[in-house]
């Protein structure tokens, strides 16, 4: 039984599976979510859904009057704490981080559906608004519910009696590793771009 594992050793054997499949899940929810809210969503609600979005942003420190510095260090602490919500949680044996990816795929197909409802190019938002931080960031929140899976899944056969090849605490320090050394960078690379750079690539 491996009593240590290295970065390296903890996303081949443990974490890159999972990382793939959420990448699925993510993609697929995310358009799927899109054409739901589409059918359900009519446009006289939009702008009580735009309200409400705009109330969750502002709470989290995110508004039009915030200067570029001061929505990159927002962003940051935000997807940070919940893609260390999406690791951590992973010890509570109910497939949590399952739930953080949906959600946040969710979001990102309500958000496609606003921007048709209000005449925009969806695809232009997306290539441009989204992508150029959305794959680093949305990379650090599947890597910590992947993380979260790997404690998930070694409490789930301990429960059942079952033999494991790692202990708990190599992996637990294993994904505090990818957390600090892989995932945070990425947020913060993320949280410059969406900050800095996205509002000028949809000028």
């Amino acid at each position: 039984m491996k009593t240590s594992l290295s970065i390296r050793e903890a996303w081949s054997n443990y974490y890159r599976n999972d990382f793939l499949r959420l990448w699925i899940l993510f993609i697929i929810t995310g358009i799927g979510s899109y054409f739901l809210f589409r059918s359900f969503i009519a446009p006289d609600q939009v702008d009580e859904i735009l309200a409400q979005l705009g109330d969750t942003f502002e709470s989290r420190g995110l508004t039009f009057d915030t200067s570029a510095r001061e929505t990159m260090i927002a962003l940051f602490v935000n997807n940070t704490r919940v893609t260390l919500f999406a690791f951590l949680l992973g010890m509570i044996p109910l497939f949590i981080p399952y739930v953080f990816v949906v959600i946040n795929a969710a979001v990102i197909g309500l958000v496609a559906m606003l921007v048709g409802f209000a005449g925009e190019s969806v695809v232009r938002v997306i290539v441009l608004g989204i992508l150029p931080h959305g794959i680093t960031e949305i990379s650090a929140i599947l890597l910590g519910a992947a993380m979260g899976l790997s404690l998930n899944r070694y409490i789930w056969k301990k429960l059942r009696g079952k033999e494991t090849d790692v202990t708990f605490k190599a992996l637990f320090v294993a994904g505090v590793k990818m957390f600090l050394f892989i995932a945070v960078p990425l947020l913060a690379i993320s949280a410059v771009i969406e900050a800095y750079v996205t509002p000028l690539l949809l000028q």
